[in-house]
């Protein structure tokens, strides 16, 4: 993990902490300049996974700990020019959030009602990113029982499947380079998924990650298939025995 990475991440968990409080002035003040300044390091940390020196605005001096880099605008552009640019929507979503953290930073803060939906898309698209772009997995740093949550507040049910769809079937191609969707449903040696026991959505996958993984919730999850009656339990709650 990158120093830029772990520092998106601290951004992203102290936002994530706002948000779930009571919305008032402060929480959603804080969790507004914690997910932009999150949002910032996260599009860097693609740059700097590309080349490190791409972080840095002027790439013609000579670079120091004290170098500038690059901020949020330059970043798209950056990435744009590089063939990894965002599309519309959400750069629309970063655009929206950076006028909000502006208007605080430079003047003061009028709480909004909009700002709650501002918040919601931001954290979406955050986890879009890492997940889908960066290809990590914030179960690592944030508690699986929190990204759950924060997954049931920002998506819609009918989103959250479609998201759920895609994933499992990017991770099917990915497990299976030669699966071809169009011809199968599912991959030959692929034994299906099973009931989340805790979205009760079927999509836990058991037998291929180091834990069974639900690619509806986006975590891992303790489970396991009970030999007596074949449901799906939490190991630590136990089932039929």
């Amino acid at each position: 993990m990158s120093d830029i990475y772990a520092n998106a991440v601290d951004s992203l968990r102290i936002g994530i902490d706002h948000f779930l409080k009571e919305p008032d002035y402060s929480s959603r003040k804080h969790a507004i300049l914690t997910l932009f300044h999150a949002i910032e390091l996260f599009l860097k940390e693609q740059l700097h996974r590309t080349n490190p020196i791409l972080i840095y605005r002027n790439l013609d001096a000579r670079i120091t700990d004290d170098s500038f880099t690059v901020g949020i605008k330059e970043a798209l552009t950056r990435l744009g020019n590089l063939g990894l640019g965002l599309p519309k929507e959400p750069q629309e979503v970063i655009e929206r959030i950076q006028k909000r953290r502006n208007r605080i930073e430079h003047h003061r803060y009028d709480h909004k009602e909009e700002d709650e939906k501002i918040i919601s898309e931001s954290l979406a698209f955050i986890l879009f990113f890492v997940d889908g772009i960066l290809k990590e997995k914030l179960e690592r740093d944030v508690p699986a029982e929190t990204l759950r949550e924060i997954q049931r507040l920002v998506y819609g049910r009918r989103n959250l499947y479609w998201i759920a769809m895609h994933r499992l079937e990017q991770w099917m191609h990915d497990a299976w380079p030669e699966w071809n969707n169009e011809e199968s449903d599912t991959p030959e040696e692929f034994t299906g998924t099973v009931d989340c026991p805790f979205c009760r959505e079927s999509y836990l996958v058991i037998g291929y990650h180091d834990k069974p993984f639900c690619f509806h919730c986006n975590t891992s999850v303790d489970a396991a298939n009970c030999e007596d009656c074949g449901r799906t339990y939490l190991v630590g709650k136990g089932c039929c025995s």
